[in-house]
């Protein structure tokens, strides 16, 4: 998949879901696990280490489009989930305010998991997974990213 001009744009821009790029730190995560590790449904990997979400801001573009493509709702809808399952000890997961900020959050704490615009990844992350239009893939589909991108 090919991304417009505007790779700014989050409607066009394709998602890459983030590990550390440091092999103690990385975590590995399927394709079908993504929604259950965000919704905290699922909390440990396959070897039994603590799994640690993070999302964007709320009203962050990004934050909007893996909500409404990975969990099927927006973060506004998920007001009233969070606080049930606060009521009974789950924390929802870890919130960053920039794109630079879930690089770094993800980078330095193990077993973190985070999603970025694809054309911001660089040494620290790796992408594992990529939402694109309205699919979670494995392979990492075409990138056209602008050297202006922000």
């Amino acid at each position: 998949m090919a991304l417009s001009p505007a790779v700014g744009m989050a409607e066009d821009a394709v998602i890459a879901v983030i590990v550390s790029a440091q092999p103690a730190y990385s975590v590995p995560v399927a394709t079908n696990d993504l929604a259950p590790v965000y919704w905290r449904k699922k909390l440990y990997d396959n070897h039994g280490k603590p799994l640690h979400p993070a999302n964007l801001s709320s009203d962050h573009p990004l934050r909007l489009r893996f909500s409404q493509q990975v969990l099927h709702s927006s973060p506004r809808s998920q007001v009233g989930y969070w606080n049930e399952l606060y009521f009974h000890g789950t924390q929802p997961p870890y919130t960053v305010e920039s794109q630079e900020a879930m690089i770094r959050y993800v980078a330095y704490t193990e077993s973190a998991i985070g999603y970025i615009d694809a054309c911001k990844l660089d040494e620290r992350v790796r992408a594992i997974l990529w939402v694109a239009g309205n699919k979670v893939l494995s392979d990492p589909p075409s990138l056209r990213c602008s050297a202006a991108t922000p």
